[in-house]
């Protein structure tokens, strides 16, 4: 080949390689100064959180040469308009209704054009959100294990069994909620009442980001060990990856095309979120 065309073609593969670079995954939380009520639970510096948000941003975990390729970064945000333009997911740790009110509508919102979604909604009084998309929390039990089928409990990370509660109030979710609203049930306790819940992109609404709702957000905090894993943590990370990594609704097969063996997964979800 001439050395000029050769040159060339260099300079230009260089040029056009930030266009193919994959950017993290952006997730917020609520600030602190908005969960003024769930202490050690708040999403920015509560104590039972903070292994959950370092587990995820362990490049061991997620990230180039980790078990899911996509790198994760965590935020603390106000969840209103322009909070939540800047990331492509939302999880909401129990957060009472008496402060949570105020951005329901801009959660909701950023959800149906888009974005990702997770509640854990913990016990009623603490699930406004998913209240308000329909499926409330509607009931508490005993603690008993929790066991239930992909992409939460079998997934990147592995088989998660016997998930455990804890806290001493643990909610549980509509079975006819959930069907209802195009969702799949993921995951029941020993009494058959549905813990887990979730939704694909698309799934719940058309144009519609991924769901995950929860009743219990012990299973992921105070119960799960992130080094090394014990089910909890399987359980949480796989939740995770499927939020950040889905692209289509439960049970129907990504199939890839050569776009996305070329660009990655990563850069066309990211995409996605730029133009919503």
């Amino acid at each position: 080949m001439n050395k000029s065309i050769l040159r060339n073609s260099i300079i230009c593969l260089i040029t056009l390689l930030p266009m193919f670079s994959v950017q993290a995954y952006l997730v917020g939380g609520p600030n602190s100064s908005l969960q003024t009520t769930n202490g050690t639970y708040t999403w920015d510096g509560g104590v039972y959180v903070s292994d959950f948000r370092t587990a995820l941003e362990n490049p061991l975990y997620f990230g180039a040469g980790g078990v899911v390729s996509e790198s994760i970064t965590t935020m603390d945000i106000i969840p209103d308009a322009a909070g939540l333009a800047g990331v492509d997911g939302f999880i909401a740790p129990w957060w009472a209704v008496s402060e949570s009110s105020a951005y329901h509508a801009d959660v909701i919102d950023f959800f149906l054009n888009g974005g990702d979604l997770w509640l854990m909604q913990d016990s009623s009084g603490r699930d406004g959100i998913g209240a308000d998309l329909g499926i409330p929390t509607i009931g508490q039990t005993a603690i008993s294990p929790v066991n239930g089928i992909s992409p939460l409990f079998d997934g990147p990370f592995g088989v998660a069994n016997n998930i455990t509660q804890g806290g001493g109030e643990e909610g549980f979710l509509s079975t006819a909620d959930v069907l209802n609203a195009n969702g799949s049930i993921i995951g029941t306790n020993t009494e058959n009442q549905v813990i887990a819940a979730a939704w694909g992109a698309g799934q719940f609404a058309a144009g519609a980001g991924s769901l995950i709702v929860v009743a219990d957000i012990d299973m992921f905090t105070t119960q799960a060990q992130f080094d090394p894993l014990n089910d909890n943590g399987i359980f949480a990370l796989n939740a995770f990856a499927f939020l950040a990594t889905s692209e289509d609704p439960i049970g129907v097969p990504n199939v890839p095309t050569l776009m996305l063996i070329v660009l990655g997964i990563g850069l066309l979800r990211r995409g996605r979120k730029i133009n919503r």
